[in-house]
């Protein structure tokens, strides 16, 4: 199943991109609904390993964003042991934004109690997102996603909260990107001289590059413009590579006459 791994080589980073299954979801109010990929990140480098966004195929038979008959493909931890990396080796974990997609594989349920699927790591999560009223009561509730996935988590200390840039070494960077979210965040890795943004979901699918005010109902609209166009502005200026969570694949974005479009790598 290999189509749902794909493998980068960026300086002395080793990225990583895995799928592990498409959903379908609805980003207006019209209830027209297309099939998007859910991808994490991983990034090794010479002194740590970081994941971002741990994501996990677990949705109830009735959820509207499933898709009927779907086989998913292995898991993040299954395909990270596939691919030699131990859940014990990830040094940082990045959560670009508190939606169930970005964090649902936080911890894992083993001999029925729930644990970090990722034992040694730090969690940097937007302050923002964490600190939302509604977040806050789900926290509380121990049956909730929240609360036996970022619950568990604060109650072992793990938790960073991030409220602005902040490097984690020489070659990551986490920005602070809100719109989707008030805490959402995006991860820059340079290395060698090469730049590629991992963007969570300050766009959704390649339509919205192309037409930059479109974006999901919820989304604040001021905040995700400014975002989007300090991206753009930034990745045109390093010549960066991309990776959208719900996009496949990698990409760079590319200038037209009425503004950028993705292209594929």
């Amino acid at each position: 199943m290999t189509e749902f791994l794909r493998t980068l080589q960026l300086g002395a980073a080793t990225i990583t991109l895995i799928n592990i299954g498409n959903l379908h979801a609805d980003f207006t109010e019209d209830g027209q609904t297309i099939e998007i990929p859910v991808q994490s990140i991983l990034i090794q480098l010479p002194e740590a390993n970081i994941v971002v966004d741990t994501c996990l195929y677990d949705l109830p038979p009735d959820s509207s964003y499933g898709i009927p008959g779907y086989q998913p493909p292995p898991g993040l931890l299954a395909r990270l042991r596939e691919i030699g990396v131990l859940p014990e080796r990830i040094k940082y974990v990045i959560i670009t934004h508190t939606h169930f997609d970005h964090y649902n594989g936080a911890t894992e349920l083993r001999d029925g109690v729930y644990s970090p699927s990722f034992p040694n790591a730090r969690y940097y999560i937007g302050k923002a997102d964490l600190d939302d009223p509604d977040m806050q009561q789900a926290l509380q509730d121990p049956t909730s996603l929240a609360g036996h996935t970022l619950a568990i988590l604060q109650r072992l200390n793990m938790i960073e909260l991030v409220t602005g840039k902040q490097a984690l070494n020489d070659s990551i960077q986490i920005i602070p990107a809100p719109g989707e979210s008030p805490g959402h965040q995006i991860v820059r890795i340079h290395s060698q001289g090469e730049t590629l943004y991992c963007l969570g979901d300050l766009y959704h699918d390649a339509h919205e590059i192309e037409h930059v005010d479109h974006m999901p109902y919820w989304a604040d609209q001021s905040a995700m413009l400014s975002s989007r166009a300090a991206l753009a502005d930034a990745a045109l200026a390093e010549n960066a590579r991309l990776i959208v969570t719900h996009i496949p694949g990698i990409g760079r974005l590319e200038r037209t006459d009425s503004g950028v479009r993705w292209q594929s790598v």
